[in-house]
């Protein structure tokens, strides 16, 4: 067993200490077929996500993020339990004002499950747990 730790403090520290905004680091690897990475947006930091050759998924596991999408033109502010699949190409920017961790998971086939897509019907007046690093 490997344990993999992702708080902010240990995400390739180096780059951060030089860009101060945003850090990535790479978690599991697939052998090209399915990658993990985790993304740190600082408070008042913003990265934009390049497109890839693959789709990729997007979760926000905490803080909030604003999410920026130029075609067709949308902003999203998920929080802590909400995730994005992006289609291979698509691209995005994200910020955070209060900071924001985010998971990456990139694959060669990659679809969302209908019993996960998000609906009004299926997220109205859910309330999120509250966890303490929340």
């Amino acid at each position: 067993m490997q344990v993999i730790h992702f708080t902010p403090g240990t995400l390739d520290p180096e780059n951060f200490r030089r860009h101060g905004t945003v850090a990535h680091m790479p978690l599991a690897s697939g052998n090209g077929e399915f990658e993990v990475s985790c993304l740190y947006v600082a408070p008042g930091g913003s990265v934009a996500v390049e497109p890839k050759r693959h789709p990729q998924l997007l979760l926000v596991v905490n803080g909030k993020a604003k999410t920026l999408f130029l075609s067709p033109s949308m902003l999203l502010e998920p929080s802590a339990g909400v995730g994005m699949l992006l289609a291979a190409g698509e691209r995005c920017q994200i910020s955070s004002s209060t900071g924001a961790m985010l998971l990456n998971l990139e694959a060669a086939q990659l679809e969302a499950d209908a019993c996960g897509i998000s609906s009004p019907q299926r997220v109205m007046g859910q309330q999120w747990p509250s966890f303490e690093s929340n």
